[in-house]
């Protein structure tokens, strides 16, 4: 590649991130996102067609009702706009592991293992709130556009490459953006999730202090088995369940933000 087909290309991503540069809601926040939300939405169908063909549904209705049961409170909760963007949908699948994850589309997975786990509804709404809250600060989108982003910053690394060195620089690669820059953005995706998860469920009329319990039980199965914290796209345990407990605090020290449903700076900034 010419010295002018490069400073054109970097010229375009300059100019493809300041366009794509949007405000999340609730955190008001910059986000970079390059796919429309009509995207986003089909690349969740996509993906939930493709999980419900592998995976096996749990049909007991001891845990379907429970968790239909807690979602919809959740969802009822949530201010109009973000009830009508999404499709709200919530799934239990036959799986043992503790953990749960949701789909830009507003699709959400939980796990038998995890329903085993929580103690009541007050945890598990903790769970489903911040599940809710990734796919309403659009942190899949987000994902995916810097996925994009880094691809293309591989193509144009390795363009410059001699053929023989290729493969070594694109390992290299890969680890620098991955520990650099993806999984801290990752780990951050992840606290933003726990703090305005956080403020569904205490709309929902659901006791925070469920989110408290849940982290500390997290700590004492988990933390040991967890990698360290630099390589892993989910804050530590114990980081998360010291600055829960402060969110807790300070949301029921302050109300209007529940009532506004708004997060201030400075929240998102406490470990």
């Amino acid at each position: 590649m010419g010295k002018r087909a490069l400073l054109s290309l970097l010229l375009g991503l300059v100019s493809s991130f300041i366009l794509s540069c949007a405000t999340k809601p609730v955190v008001h926040e910059q986000a970079f996102i390059l796919i429309p939300h009509s995207q986003e939405l089909a690349i969740g169908n996509r993906a939930a067609a493709e999980i419900l063909k592998k995976e096996k549904l749990v049909k007991d209705p001891r845990y379907v009702k429970r968790v239909e049961r807690v979602f919809k409170r959740l969802l009822k909760a949530l201010p109009p706009k973000f009830r009508k963007l999404y499709e709200w949908k919530v799934y239990v699948l036959n799986n043992p592991q503790v953990n749960a994850f949701a789909l830009p589309n507003g699709n959400i997975f939980v796990y038998k293992g995890l329903l085993d786990f929580v103690k009541d509804d007050d945890e598990l709404a903790a769970v489903l709130g911040h599940e809710m809250a990734h796919v309403i600060l659009r942190h899949g989108a987000e994902k995916i556009s810097w996925a994009m982003l880094a691809q293309l910053g591989e193509n144009l690394l390795l363009s410059q490459v001699s053929p023989v060195n290729r493969s070594l620089a694109a390992e290299l690669y890969d680890l620098g953006v991955n520990v650099a820059f993806l999984l801290p953005y990752s780990r951050k995706q992840e606290k933003e999730a726990d703090i305005v998860g956080l403020l569904i469920t205490t709309r929902a009329g659901y006791n925070p202090e469920g989110a408290i319990k849940l982290w500390e039980r997290m700590v004492s199965r988990f933390s040991g088995q967890e990698p360290p914290e630099w390589l892993s796209d989910h804050p530590a345990s114990k980081e998360r369940l010291d600055y829960i407990k402060k969110v807790v605090e300070f949301l029921r020290k302050h109300p209007q933000y529940v009532e506004k449903f708004e997060i201030p700076q400075k929240l998102l900034e406490v470990d």
